[in-house]
Formats: C-alpha cells, sequence, structure tokens
C-alpha cells in the first residue's frame, strides 16, 4: 500500500467525495447537493484521505449547534450540551484496515478533548447489520447508549458514544 495522508476536503474534491459515498451506501447515508454544502461551510471536520493524490475516502465529522436535520444527530443533540459527532467515514477497499479511520477517529477524538467536548457520538448500523463498523467502535472505546429506527423503515442504528478526557 501506497503512503497515504489525511487532508481538509477542497470544491475540488467532490466528485470523489460523493462517489466515494454513494459506494458505501447502506453502511453511510447518502450524500445529496444540500448536505454535501453543508458540510462544506460548517462541519469542523470534512476530511479527504488520499494515496498518490488520488481521494479513497472521506470523514465528517460535526458539533453540537448545526442546522443539520438528521435524525440520527439530533437524537444526540438532545442528549447533550455539547459533543463531537461522527456523521460519516467513507473508505475504497485499498484503504481500510491499514489504519486510516483509527487517525481519523483519533482526530476527532483528540479535537473534542481540546474544545471541551467530553463525549464523542456515532452510529452504527444494526439492521442491516455492519459488524465490522461495531467491532472497531467497540475497540476504540464505544459503547452503544441506544437504538433508533431513524426512517421509520427496518433500518435500526445503534447510538454510540465514547467519553474522552478534558485537554484543559
Amino acid at each position: 500500500m501506497a503512503e497515504w495522508r489525511i487532508r481538509s476536503r477542497t470544491p475540488a474534491d467532490d466528485d470523489r467525495v460523493r462517489a466515494i459515498n454513494a459506494a458505501n451506501v447502506p453502511e453511510v447515508g447518502p450524500l445529496d447537493e444540500e448536505r454535501l454544502a453543508l458540510f462544506a461551510e460548517a462541519a469542523p471536520h470534512f476530511d479527504v484521505v488520499e494515496v498518490d493524490g488520488v481521494v479513497v475516502g472521506l470523514f465528517v465529522g460535526l458539533a453540537e449547534g448545526m442546522p443539520y436535520a438528521s435524525p440520527n444527530y439530533r437524537w444526540f443533540v438532545d442528549r447533550h450540551e455539547r459533543f463531537a459527532y461522527v456523521d460519516r467515514i467513507a473508505l475504497e477497499p485499498e484503504a481500510r484496515g491499514i489504519g486510516v479511520a483509527d487517525e481519523l477517529y483519533a482526530r476527532v477524538e483528540a479535537w473534542a478533548s481540546e474544545t471541551g467536548r467530553l463525549v464523542v457520538c456515532a452510529e452504527v448500523n444494526v439492521e442491516p447489520p455492519n459488524p465490522r463498523s461495531m467491532r472497531f467502535h467497540e475497540r476504540r472505546g464505544y459503547a452503544a447508549v441506544g437504538e433508533l429506527a431513524p426512517y421509520g423503515t427496518d433500518e435500526r442504528v445503534a447510538m454510540v458514544e465514547k467519553q474522552v478526557p478534558s485537554a484543559t
């Protein structure tokens, strides 16, 4: 595997970002133009992963206070005054299993700690199941704190959280 790096997303990345996101549905939600624009404008973390100059992954990390209608995000808004939220991580197959996801999560966890957000939140598909993601989150210290059927269908997600220490 070639060297990889993480950097902030730019508008020039958007075609690859949309393609990678689409290839990872249903593990991540769809990425329409409105959502892409919201992330580009307001997400504290909208990063891409590059290998040899080619974008092979994306990461979106949010915080409280965003005008984001996602029922999963809103669930955490109702639960926490301040938090960091992993909205999505999507990787091409060649970028999996090499430490990229761990580095992306380590970055958002450090940012949360440094900014006084003592909990990092995410969700993992339970139906359809995503056991790889659940194992990853459990290994990083995330625990399920609830379950939600966000769209009134058979789709269900486990709401997971990790407490992080304050860096201040």
